[in-house]
């Protein structure tokens, strides 16, 4: 099949492609909602169902979401007279690949209830948002990293099985969008992983940190916490909640030295 004609379906605006449809578009923000589709958002080639927890370009959209096949979905939007979504390093989204949900959550919440100690309170409206949830097949715990349009741009999994460490993040995922908890005061609480940061929440006073952002890194690395400051530029107060080892009294050693002239590390 024509390269180019592949290019131009995964790039064509699905904006113009639902409203051909008679589909009724609600501006959100730089968003779309899809108003008879419950949980669909779209943006120039984007969308994102979170209800499926599924997204990706137009190509997919009439892939994954309208069953046609692949041959036939590019003749379609390669026929229709659609605005071909310019992409840079500023708009291009990862395809990220997102694990598909079980039907149920039981040993995720087994998992990080009885195993980690995390309160249930904690993880129930998160498993409501779909910030976490139970992966299906694997039934791995899901955490989500989502960007300031709502959408899933980062996955990390971690096995639920007993004494099985394996954790990894998805195919596609961005470190900019780890996984975290946004708030409305000027002080930001860095862990590891996820899990450090529901621990957290659970064992410290909920006044103390109430209203405060929560920041996973994924690891050691500031890639996330680089571009949290930089969509939230309120935040004048880091604090650190990183591994008492090596690794992480060193990233805490680097960070607080890099940070230190823009806000307060503590």
């Amino acid at each position: 099949m024509d390269k180019h004609k592949i290019i131009k379906a995964r790039r064509a605006n699905i904006e113009q492609y639902l409203k051909g449809k008679g589909e009724v578009l609600l501006k959100e923000g730089r968003q779309y909602k899809v108003k008879e589709h419950s949980g669909l958002v779209v943006s120039g080639n984007k969308w994102y169902n979170h209800t499926i927890l599924k997204g990706g370009n137009t190509l997919d959209y009439l892939i994954e979401v309208e069953g046609i096949s692949f041959k036939n979905a590019v003749e379609i939007l390669s026929l229709q007279n659609l605005d071909a979504v310019q992409m840079d390093n500023k708009s291009n989204i990862r395809n990220i690949v997102i694990p598909g949900r079980n039907t149920n959550d039981k040993r995720v919440i087994a998992y990080l209830v009885k195993t980690r100690g995390i309160k249930v309170e904690i993880i129930l409206p998160l498993l409501k948002q779909g910030r976490i949830y139970e992966a299906t097949g694997s039934h791995n715990c899901v955490f989500t990293g989502i960007d300031e349009y709502n959408m899933v741009r980062y996955v990390i999994q971690r096995s639920t099985l007993p004494g099985n460490k394996i954790k990894f993040e998805a195919e596609g995922s961005d470190k900019k969008y780890s996984f975290s908890l946004s708030g409305t005061c000027d002080s930001v609480y860095i862990f590891e992983s996820p899990i450090d940061l529901l621990s957290y929440l659970t064992i410290r006073n909920e006044t103390a940190i109430q209203n405060s952002h929560m920041l996973s890194l994924g690891g050691v690395t500031d890639i996330g916490l680089e571009y949290y400051l930089g969509r939230n530029p309120n935040i004048i107060n880091l604090v650190f909640c990183l591994d008492n080892d090596k690794t992480g009294n060193d990233a805490y050693c680097k960070y607080n030295k890099k940070y230190s002239t823009r806000v307060k590390s503590l």
